[in-house]
């Protein structure tokens, strides 16, 4: 059976129950029975963690072989920030797939190995904060998990199951976690306990997809505080060069890693003026509601004018607004 562990607390362990598709986490000794074969679990997951490698035992246990594998999964600076562990008896099957990686809420930013899982796609070590957001279709208590990448201290997690989108854009169930890491981080573990399905009738985002379709726009949430797009309401304009997103791996500029939509340069140089303006305004409660015709960054490393609509969020704190993104035929200064 596989098991995954939290590298920074190796005496727990996630364990994937396929017959309930769903995912326990309980203490190690407590998942692997007898206590002789717990103990050598607990010494090999240790090795594995100390020494970053591979480590494999074969253990008799009341005169049957058993199998004991651990394989580190490496973070975002190639040390060990989980472990994939194997149990058993027989044939190992193929393990579940997970996502490893490092929340950064002072940048609004995943940071990964690059290995790719579940969620994350490969090659992609750095993607943003608003991005992962949005490839969750459905998550258990969504307003604590916001609440705790938002304020980010010790003592402040969530965990829980979620229906997201995969790396190919199929969707599948993931039982995880978020927990304090150091200082503005947290680590994060998902676990795949589902079956990767295809899209069935109408695609799983169908509730966002029409109210793009019908807005012919990409909506946001921003935080006013730190000046940066928290979550995708809808998906982003496909042309634009947001940073750290999958598709501009090639477009996003060197430098600058601390970027917000005040500092970014996906603003175009004669706009920005006016932009930074309006967000001024917006920031120092000064007005409720902004709107200006900007052009912004495109793949193409061209500008696309699009008009930029931005009111408090209803309902919600002062420091978060909603912005609709929508395209215009022209802008000023072109």
């Amino acid at each position: 059976m596989w098991y995954l562990i939290d590298a920074a607390e190796p005496d727990r362990a996630i364990r994937q129950v396929p017959e309930e598709g769903m995912a326990r986490e309980r203490s190690l000794h407590r998942l692997v029975r007898p206590s002789s074969l717990s103990g050598v679990v607990s010494s090999v997951v240790s090795q594995a963690i100390d020494a970053n490698d591979r480590c494999v035992r074969e253990v008799l246990v009341r005169g049957d072989p058993h199998t004991v594998l651990a394989e580190p999964v490496p973070g975002p600076e190639g040390k060990p920030l989980a472990v994939r562990l194997w149990v058993g008896q027989h044939r190992r099957e193929d393990p579940p797939a997970i996502d490893v990686f490092v929340w950064d809420g002072a940048r609004w930013t995943v940071l990964s190995h690059g290995a790719g899982g579940a969620v994350l796609p490969a090659g992609h070590p750095k993607l943003h904060g608003a991005w992962l957001l949005s490839r969750i279709l459905e998550c258990e208590e969504r307003d604590r998990l916001m609440a705790a990448v938002l304020d980010v201290r010790p003592g402040v997690e969530w965990q829980g199951t979620m229906r997201v989108l995969t790396a190919d854009d199929r969707s599948a169930r993931v039982f995880g976690f978020l927990r304090y890491h150091a200082p503005d981080t947290m680590r994060g573990l998902l676990l795949q306990v589902g079956p990767t399905l295809e899209p069935g009738l109408i695609a799983p985002t169908y509730h966002r997809d029409a109210a793009a379709a019908l807005l012919s726009s990409t909506t946001a949430l921003i935080d006013i505080q730190t000046m940066r797009i928290i979550e995708w309401l809808t998906p982003p304009l496909p042309d634009i060069a947001w940073r750290h997103h999958p598709a501009t791996r090639d477009v996003d500029p060197p430098g600058a890693e601390d970027c917000t939509v005040a500092t970014a340069d996906l603003v175009h140089p004669d706009d920005q003026a006016d932009y930074l303006h309006a967000l001024s305004e917006l920031a120092r409660y000064r007005v409720e509601t902004a709107r200006l015709v900007v052009r912004l960054r495109t793949l193409e490393r061209g500008w696309r004018p699009v008009e930029l609509s931005c009111i408090r969020l209803p309902r919600g704190g002062p420091r978060f607004l909603t912005c609709l993104i929508r395209p215009v035929a022209a802008a000023p200064n072109t």
